[in-house]
């Protein structure tokens, strides 16, 4: 009998004996796995007052790390946060040309070689609490709706096991 991805990440998340950074390492190389075009995959945490995004895994082409001080404000890039908390996601293909995250090309796609972005929001207690982010590197990549579905399912599983509110 095969499990699904989404049903193993369950499983797993659900072992309270499991260590937070291996809980972390699950969800990431989870999505990688299912959303095709997934370089980078990491996972962000809002400050209390959603005045910035902290980077607590990171998922970069076959490489787990705990990033430090990775940090972005909402004073540098407005245009992403008022949109991925007006609507939970941001699906942005053409990341560099998009609206809501051409505001990220200078200092951070450039550097990291990014093209696409698709994020979508977890919460805890019904709030916003992080950010589950996916990067092409190198290329574009044409983010399908059931990529987005992925995203979706996933942050409601992290969102049952809200272990991440004690990172």
């Amino acid at each position: 009998m095969t499990i699904d991805t989404l049903t193993q990440l369950s499983i797993t998340l659900s072992n309270t004996r499991l260590a937070p950074s291996d809980q972390l390492k699950q969800i990431c190389l989870s999505v990688e796995g299912m959303i095709t075009g997934a370089d980078r995959v990491s996972l962000w945490k809002f400050t209390h007052d959603k005045s910035a995004i902290e980077c607590i895994a990171l998922f970069d082409q076959g490489t787990f790390s705990l990033p430090e001080n990775l940090v972005l404000t909402r004073d540098a890039f407005p245009e992403y946060f008022a949109a991925i908390l007006q609507s939970d996601f941001v699906r942005a293909s053409d990341a560099r040309h998009h609206p809501d995250t051409r505001c990220f090309n200078t200092g951070y796609f450039d550097k990291l070689d990014i093209y696409s972005l698709l994020d979508y929001v977890f919460h805890h207690e019904f709030a916003p609490f992080g950010i589950i982010c996916c990067e092409s590197v190198g290329r574009q990549v044409e983010w399908m709706d059931n990529d987005l579905d992925c995203l979706k399912r996933t942050a409601r599983i992290v969102s049952v096991f809200s272990y991440m509110d004690k990172l």
